[in-house]
């Protein structure tokens, strides 16, 4: 076992120098010592395995430290604000009612917002990166910034900081309008009005359970994404005058309809078009500036507006 040792530590160096190095190339988000300090449980399971299994099956048993070692250090790459991530703004603690991220020196923003069940607002004009307000205290806010990047993400958590949600939480959410922005948002059931026509954004994600979903769409600079997975649910899209779009679906039972007068091919102004259909707008073909939506869902009835 002190041979087997001999290898452990050297090996488990070599993995943190690995995850800084990357961190510091930007080829992952930056990673704090805090954020490594938060996985010592597995250091009682590396301990556990040396003692249990090293001396009757060594092989195996680095086999299975190199996996464990792997996946904590995953672990804290794809989440960099764990244990508290690299810096933590405004209401960064457990149950805040009011919370919210400064510019600092961020010229991009990637928000990431994930929650329950409840009534969730979001729109622009902050004056902040970020701000969320809550009727109750269930907000929780981390934030690390990195070569101009700002990553936030807000959570709804209970008051003793578990991930939760209910139906009778209302979540006002505000991002600036003046930096470009990745926009992520995961929830479950509920009611989710999301008005992206005062952000800048580069990309789009929206996942969502059995919910009520209206989108109003942002006015791109780009052929900007947007990507909506739900269950069964009812989302409504709206295109704002002037912007070329095209929404398409795939999934389930599904209904696509058209209220939009400019969205006419695809299945005709007022029409119910089958799954796995699409809209657009006549100019949509020809634009460089366009927003191009793909839905998945389970049987839904979608509009757009």
């Amino acid at each position: 076992m002190t041979a087997r040792r001999g290898v452990f530590w050297p090996l488990l160096l070599i993995a943190l120098g690995l995850v800084f190095l990357l961190a510091n190339f930007g080829f992952i988000a930056g990673v704090s010592w805090r954020a490594l300090l938060s996985l010592w449980p597995l250091l009682l399971i590396l301990v556990g395995l040396d003692i249990a299994f090293a001396r009757r099956w060594p092989a195996p048993t680095l086999v299975a430290e190199v996996l464990v070692i792997a996946a904590g250090l995953a672990l804290v790459a794809a989440n960099p604000g764990l244990g508290g991530g690299i810096f933590v703004f405004g209401g960064g603690g457990r149950g805040d009612a009011d919370v919210s991220a400064p510019r600092g020196s961020a010229s991009t923003l990637a928000l990431s917002i994930n929650g329950g069940a409840g009534r969730y607002h979001v729109g622009g004009g902050a004056t902040d990166l970020v701000t969320a307000h809550s009727q109750s205290p269930d907000l929780r806010l981390r934030a690390s910034e990195r070569s101009g990047r700002a990553d936030v993400r807000i959570d709804q958590i209970g008051p003793e900081g578990i991930f939760r949600g209910g139906s009778g939480i209302d979540v006002e959410v505000q991002i600036a309008s003046d930096v470009p922005t990745a926009f992520d948002m995961n929830a479950g059931a509920g009611e989710f009005d999301v008005d992206l026509s005062d952000v800048r954004v580069t990309d789009v994600r929206v996942n969502t359970g059995a919910s009520t979903t209206r989108l109003v769409l942002p006015k791109p600079t780009a052929d900007i994404p947007v990507r909506i997975s739900a269950g069964a649910s009812t989302i409504v899209i709206t295109v704002p005058d002037g912007v070329e779009a095209r929404v398409s679906t795939s999934g389930g039972l599904l209904s696509l309809r058209s209220d939009n007068s400019r969205l006419g091919e695809g299945g005709g102004t007022g029409g119910c078009v089958a799954c796995g259909s699409s809209v657009q707008t006549s100019g949509y073909a020809a634009a460089k500036d366009r927003v191009t939506v793909s839905i998945n869902a389970g049987a839904s009835s979608i509009v757009v507006r």
